[in-house]
């Protein structure tokens, strides 16, 4: 009966083992081993076998070690700030009251609303030109200003739109994890006289870690992969300000036929992903055990 029930198991495994390995892990493979060519995605069937050399000029590449800072200055703003916010956001709407539903459908919406369309009302908000920031700005005597064409404008409109989308995701993950603290906790810290600020420092915030170590390895690695808020926001500029490592490598590929500097670059960004991912769930794990012990 088991190795009949084992049978059933692989059968009803066996179309996503497909299609993961067709769609993802082979592509992945691909991507690798380009990395030591000298690829060119305009010219099929032309490809040489480079060695490290693209690894080795990944360095002196134009714009990547710029576009690298671009991207771990977002992942270091946006990550804790997402966070943060979500957080008070969380403690905020937890319990039982009227509306609850309706505020954390609407904090959320933004996570799963379109990127592409988000970011084009985002753009027209910021738009020097009949724009309602400016609009307001004016309003008070403040000159227009062009966010999305000027630095470092354009970079703090990028991160405050990504913020604005990673919020509603920590807030939903966050109220998850509140959830799950036993009410009687907050009984008895209250029977001792602490209140609402002094209950969520000393009960509610050391509980949801784990969740705050899931959040920062998720946010990290979206962080890692920002590109359609840069490609429509800024299309990367100006100067290159707002260019992250995903928007170069589609440049290097897309635009400049360089598919082996462009792989390479690919190649870098997931071992970053990696090695961030595996110090977060050692850092997790180590706290995990000193709790027990």
């Amino acid at each position: 009966m088991y190795e009949k029930e084992g049978r059933a198991g692989y059968a009803l495994v066996a179309p996503t083992t497909v299609l993961l390995a067709v769609f993802y892990l082979y592509p992945l493979a691909q991507t690798v081993a380009y990395s030591f060519t000298d690829w060119n995605p305009g010219v099929p069937g032309a490809v040489s076998f480079v060695g490290l050399q693209n690894f080795a000029d990944l360095a002196g590449a134009s714009g990547f070690l710029q576009a690298l800072g671009t991207t771990v200055l977002i992942a270091v703003v946006v990550v804790p700030g997402s966070m943060a916010v979500g957080l008070v956001l969380a403690a905020l709407l937890d319990g039982s009251f009227r509306g609850r539903t309706v505020y954390r459908t609407l904090i959320f919406a933004p996570h799963i609303a379109p990127t592409v369309g988000s970011a084009l009302i985002f753009s027209y908000l910021l738009t020097p030109l009949g724009g309602l920031v400016n609009a307001a700005l004016k309003g008070v005597g403040i000159p227009a200003i062009p966010f999305l064409t000027t630095t470092p404008w354009a970079l703090v409109a990028v991160i405050i739109f990504l913020l604005w989308q990673q919020v509603g995701y920590s807030m939903v993950i966050y109220s998850a994890a509140l959830s799950t603290i036993p009410p009687s906790y907050h009984e008895a810290a209250k029977l001792d006289g602490a209140g609402a600020v002094r209950r969520f420092l000393s009960i509610s915030l050391p509980l949801v870690f784990p969740t705050s170590g899931f959040l920062v390895i998720t946010g990290l690695l979206s962080s890692l992969q920002v590109f359609t808020q840069v490609f429509v926001l800024t299309g990367g500029g100006p100067l290159d300000s707002t260019k992250t490592v995903v928007f170069w490598i589609y440049e290097q590929g897309f635009l400049f036929f360089n598919g082996g500097l462009a792989t390479a670059g690919s190649v870098v960004l997931l071992l970053v992903g990696v090695v961030v991912t595996l110090l977060q769930l050692r850092f997790l794990s180590r706290r995990d055990q000193i709790k027990m012990v």
